[in-house]
């Protein structure tokens, strides 16, 4: 455990007592709500709760050694993470006014999602609750999720790559089917991987594991054993608007979004869905294709998604139909070669790993395309024979 030694306890217990480590006001807000959560079966971590005082004090051991050092920031203003009593379960808390358009809009998409009986990538809700004691706001309890940018690292191949890019053009598409506009936040994209992640994920500092002690502990992405999903779970800035070009309406800047469209420069009326897209390709060009070298068969399409011009954007489904036509066009090896950062010089291992997938992918290729080309010529056969049959069938 780290400890502080003689010349620097003086040092801790004076940033201490200044108020380093107090409580921002984002944290202040949630403790003292402490006992609308605990009313609704939830509990906060202990720097959280009424009375807290530094565990570090007194002693010599180091605050960087303490969990409840670690001070909530970002998104804390709207969320909190809790733990639900009856299970122990992990989860994150959205306060959010009880008749806005968030509401509406998220709990529109999380009912079409269990309509469509299958997972189109929008968090689950796991509880809503109401309080008289806060009239003005309703309660979101959701899963804890790590976010989706922290994770960027624990990337192993380029398969790994390309799911995670569809499973975004997934969750964006099926928004949008909804008539919905997303305009938010990559940031709170999140990734739900628990096979990943065997010490867990500290749920305000990812770099630490649950503990919140030690460094986090992870799995590369292709050897995960259990699921690896990703999740749409802000609509703070969504709007739901009429898909017919006559009826768009001129709309304010989207200030959750993370990058800026070109049409928000220099018109106020524009069509949100295409700036959906742009923003979509705008991330994953200057987070993933600017970090990884060997995935420059993908600037073509990012660079379509990212046109200067509205008009000349696919639109989300057909981006992730020209992903998935770029997806079956790559190898079983060529998507199983590891990803190369920009920045580093690639070790011996990965290079000679990868030249060897491609040339068994060649070979495997050449070796087996005579009997495709066979396999093709039989089933045109057949369905030519079957055709005949059935045409022979009509005319007696």
């Amino acid at each position: 455990m780290l400890t502080v030694d003689e010349d620097d306890e003086e040092e801790v217990r004076e940033n201490t007592e200044a108020g380093e480590y107090d409580l921002n006001p984002d944290e202040v807000w949630w403790r003292d709500r402490i006992q609308i959560l605990n009313d609704h079966g939830y509990q906060l971590r202990p720097r959280l709760r009424p009375g807290w005082e530094p565990s570090w004090k007194d002693t010599n051991t180091h605050p960087l050694m303490c969990e409840d050092a670690l001070i909530g920031f970002g998104s804390l203003d709207k969320t909190v993470d809790a733990v639900r009593v009856r299970d122990r379960k992990d989860v994150r808390i959205l306060k959010t006014r009880r008749y806005s358009r968030e509401r509406a809009i998220f709990e529109h998409l999380v009912d079409a999602q269990r309509s469509a009986k299958e997972d189109q990538h929008i968090i689950q809700i796991l509880d809503t609750f109401e309080d008289a004691r806060e009239p003005d706001l309703v309660f979101m309890v959701m899963p804890l999720m790590i976010p989706a940018w922290s994770t960027r690292d624990f990337l192993g191949t380029i398969a790994d790559l390309l799911d995670m890019f569809q499973q975004i053009l997934e969750g964006l598409s099926f928004i949008h089917s909804k008539n919905i506009a997303h305009r938010g936040h990559w940031l709170t994209i999140m990734l739900d991987a628990p096979s990943m992640f065997p010490r867990g994920f500290h749920p305000t500092d990812y770099t630490r594991d649950r503990s919140g002690v030690g460094l986090i502990k992870y799995i590369p992405r292709y050897k995960a054993s259990g699921h690896v999903r990703y999740y749409f779970s802000d609509f703070e800035y969504s709007l739901r608007i009429e898909r017919d070009p006559k009826r768009i309406v001129g709309l304010w800047y989207p200030g959750g979004s993370d990058a800026v469209a070109p049409e928000w420069t220099d018109r106020v009326i524009y069509d949100p869905f295409p700036a959906d897209v742009f923003v979509v390709g705008k991330v994953f060009k200057t987070i993933y294709l600017s970090y990884y070298k060997n995935v420059n068969f993908l600037l073509p399409f990012v660079e379509a998604m990212t046109a200067e011009k509205p008009e000349d954007r696919p639109t989300a489904a057909d981006a992730l139909k020209q992903l998935q036509t770029i997806i079956t066009s790559q190898s079983y090896f060529s998507l199983r070669h590891r990803l190369v950062k920009r920045d580093s010089k690639s070790s011996w291992f990965v290079v000679l790993q990868n030249i060897v997938l491609q040339t068994i992918g060649i070979l495997l290729e050449a070796t087996f395309k005579p009997v495709k080309v066979a396999f093709r010529i039989a089933s045109l056969t057949i369905n030519a024979m079957r055709k005949l049959v059935d045409s022979k069938k009509k005319s007696d």
